[in-house]
């Protein structure tokens, strides 16, 4: 009896601890959008908010395992639970339903700019201006509130930003829009300096950028510690110092 008790008690532990280790693997989709998120191959990932995962992770002792989902997939996990936690996001009352958003935001400006073919007829000065033309997104993207809910705009859904950015060249669609930072990096990743540039118009107002977890995550019940984590981030300057020293690494190919 003494044995079995024994046998017991070890299968028990083992138990625990393979629950314990299952618990701590963090499952985090990610979607190719650079500088922030570059995908190679599906499996080589790399980037601004992986850098910043990495980091924020680290602090609570803790390790992502990276999946590679369109975005619009992403956010389904989120809610399903089948994946912990996302950056790159702005705050939306629908999300919200399903994720909890880490504060304070990591970011707290976007520009999003309008790409165009240089030489085309296609001129956007305003916001106005977009009601003429068929205008590229992201599936699943967010960009700003007026753009985001306004039903008369003419969208065409793209798989992502690479993708808009040929479908513009075919002249599918007459402009695309995505974050400044991500366009201007494609434009000179895939040589389109000379056939593509930004409209006159860009969205430059305030702009606040999440970390975010899924609400049926274990991870929620550390929503504390990664707050507190994330705060001495953003106030030591360390999240800035990451985005800079990443930017900085990809000028070679501007």
């Amino acid at each position: 009896m003494k044995q079995f008790s024994s046998i017991l008690l070890t299968i028990l532990i083992l138990t625990a601890t393979a629950s314990s280790s299952l618990a701590q693997e963090i499952i985090v989709p990610v979607s190719d959008y650079p500088p922030w998120r570059i995908v190679q191959n599906n499996h080589n990932i790399s980037g601004i908010n992986i850098d910043l995962i990495n980091a924020l992770l680290q602090k609570i002792d803790l390790k992502p395992t990276y999946v590679v989902r369109p975005w619009k997939r992403a956010q389904r996990m989120m809610k399903k639970g089948t994946a912990d936690l996302m950056n790159g996001l702005l705050k939306h009352h629908e999300r919200e339903e399903y994720m909890i958003y880490l504060e304070p935001p990591y970011k707290t400006k976007s520009s999003k700019a309008f790409y165009i073919l240089k030489g085309s007829s296609t001129k956007i000065a305003s916001y106005e201006d977009l009601y003429k033309y068929r205008v590229g997104v992201t599936l699943g993207s967010k960009f700003f509130p007026r753009f985001d809910h306004d039903e008369q705009l003419k969208k065409d859904m793209g798989k992502d930003a690479a993708n808009n950015l040929k479908k513009l060249e075919l002249e599918r669609i007459d402009t695309f829009i995505t974050t400044e930072t991500v366009g201007d990096y494609l434009l000179h990743k895939h040589g389109y300096q000379d056939k593509v540039e930004k409209a006159d118009y860009i969205y430059s107002k305030p702009l606040a950028v999440y970390f975010a977890v899924s609400k049926k995550s274990p991870l929620a019940q550390r929503v504390p510690e990664l707050n507190a984590a994330l705060k001495e981030m953003v106030d030591s300057g360390e999240v800035q110092d990451i985005i800079d020293r990443f930017l900085e690494n990809t000028q070679s190919i501007q």
